[in-house]
């Protein structure tokens, strides 16, 4: 039996999951002859250690794309089993974050947010105003986690956001002020609207007059100004980012497994966000902030020792024609 092309299927569908700046810091290896998956960190395209000692953007990464391909087997009339780091599952120099073992099903019955794994994602304009309801809270409350050790909490109360906002504010132009974020940014962000990785400038919410400013990027792309763009999307973390809700996530597992379940779980609250027809922001600049997690966490009710992993902004998008951003092709994300 061949599993080639289910393979290459459930593929398409792990790299359509989210990434900081759209790295896509995954790698896979395809067994032709028990249709296993395994999946790599690629360690190139993940956050320099100096920015994420821990390397939480990328397992968190790791996670959402695994997601991605168990909910999405069941529809291609495969259950997919998960081995969270397996040991001795490859003899290869990386050892994978996860294995996926596939098994026929009698009956092809789709998960209920496969149908979501093409609907655009993230959205970083603005959002309508009270576009969040009980209704919309309630949903993603029941969505369980992967493990007892993650925990999310909502602030929709308009002081608080309105508090938050400040404190995003300021994080924002502490975060412009370092030099490594401005150049890991500049690194992603692109000019061009179509590549295959990384950040076009048209993706990031931009003020007019700031697109005015680097519009001759498109052509000339110097790296001076691609660094004072990535400087003002650093900005735009605190700027112009109110919305009717806010989601934080935390963990007590800080570590690889925990992130990989954080990201599973994360990915599974995105999709259900796009399944009601609310957009979403990850605001990264924050949580990067080590030192600003004691005060998200007294913001949102957390626990001490919970480490927030993962900010967004969450509503009815004002605009609902965002841009999308595509990824590489399956050949370039295949172990050699």
């Amino acid at each position: 039996m061949s599993y080639d092309k289910i393979q290459r299927r459930l593929l398409e569908y792990a790299v359509l999951a989210p990434s900081i700046y759209n790295s896509q810091p995954w790698k896979f290896s395809l067994s032709a002859s028990d249709g296993a998956i395994e999946v790599y960190p690629d360690e190139e395209r993940a956050r320099p250690l100096e920015l994420d000692p821990g390397q939480r953007e990328l397992y968190l990464a790791l996670g959402a794309c695994l997601e991605n391909m168990v909910l999405a087997g069941p529809a291609l009339g495969y259950e997919v089993h998960e081995k969270l780091f397996p040991q001795g599952s490859s003899e290869r120099k990386l050892v994978p974050a996860a294995r996926l073992e596939l098994k026929p099903v009698s009956e092809v019955m789709p998960e209920p947010l496969f149908s979501t794994l093409l609907i655009r994602h993230s959205h970083a304009g603005a959002y309508k105003p009270g576009s969040v309801a009980d209704i919309h809270l309630e949903r993603l409350w029941v969505l369980p986690a992967f493990s007892d050790q993650e925990k999310t909490y909502f602030m929709t109360e308009e002081s608080k956001r309105k508090d938050l906002s400040l404190l995003l504010h300021d994080l924002s132009h502490e975060g412009c002020l370092k030099t490594a974020m401005v150049h890991e940014g500049a690194r992603w962000i692109s000019p061009k609207s179509d590549g295959p990785e990384g950040l076009p400038m048209a993706h990031i919410g931009l003020p007019i007059s700031v697109k005015v400013r680097f519009a001759f990027l498109r052509y000339l792309a110097l790296a001076k100004e691609l660094k004072e763009v990535a400087r003002q999307t650093l900005l735009r973390q605190g700027h112009g980012i109110e919305a009717p809700g806010f989601l934080l996530m935390t963990t007590r597992n800080p570590g690889p497994l925990g992130y990989l379940n954080a990201g599973r779980w994360a990915q599974r609250i995105l999709l259900t966000l796009n399944e009601m027809e609310l957009g979403f922001q990850i605001l990264h600049l924050p949580i990067s902030l080590a030192f600003s997690h004691a005060d998200l966490r007294q913001r949102f009710g957390a626990a001490e020792g919970e480490e927030p992993v993962l900010l967004i902004r969450f509503g009815q998008p004002e605009n609902k024609k965002w841009p999308v951003t595509h990824r590489r092709p399956i050949e370039e994300v295949l172990q050699k």
